[in-house]
């Protein structure tokens, strides 16, 4: 009850937006409880909601589901979403369905690697992350990502990245240092 809950988020429209959220222990393991990914059944598809659609669900499920009701949720976004150029920016509209954003550290590589850090086991045999069986768009889409061949320290972004990288967001607000192996 008293680990801190977190959302992350990636937008999508025409390609999926991924939603996570994640309870973090008193050790720093981030554990994936529940997702919620807008594809439809075809693959790197996205389901076309308008985002006043995307945050009402969103909303919905953070006041209805037993794991997230009643928490203070800290939500990590791509800076993407702050982009007002055509209008209202995606991330005023989450904030009209009281689902409220900070901007997540983007940067690629780093990321990449904070995740590859929370994926390391300790010397006991331990994961820095963990990720529910209901989570079915990062057990699909994470392990099917592969390195670029024109920039061999990042993922091909012609990829189904979308829940990758907002795994990457949540890695990038809690980093951690890599294990050294002995």
């Amino acid at each position: 009850d008293s680990w801190k809950i977190y959302r992350s988020f990636d937008w999508g429209y025409n390609k999926p937006f991924s939603c996570g959220w994640w309870a973090v222990d008193y050790d720093g393991v981030v554990y994936r409880i529940l997702e919620l990914y807008g594809c439809n059944k075809t693959p790197n598809e996205g389901v076309k909601w308008t985002p006043p659609q995307v945050f009402a669900k969103i909303h919905e499920i953070e006041t209805e589901h037993r794991w997230l009701k009643n928490k203070k949720i800290i939500g990590i976004a791509d800076p993407a979403i702050w982009d007002a150029e055509t209008g209202e920016s995606i991330a005023d509209v989450a904030s009209k369905h009281q689902v409220y954003f900070q901007p997540g550290d983007n940067k690629r590589i780093p990321g990449w690697m904070q995740v590859h850090y929370r994926l390391q086991f300790d010397e006991n045999g331990y994961a820095r992350m963990y990720v529910f069986n209901n989570c079915k768009a990062f057990i699909r889409t994470m392990p099917l990502m592969m390195y670029s061949e024109t920039h061999p320290e990042d993922l091909d972004t012609k990829l189904e990245d979308h829940c990758p990288d907002e795994v990457r967001y949540m890695c990038m607000s809690r980093p951690i240092s890599p294990i050294i192996p002995v």
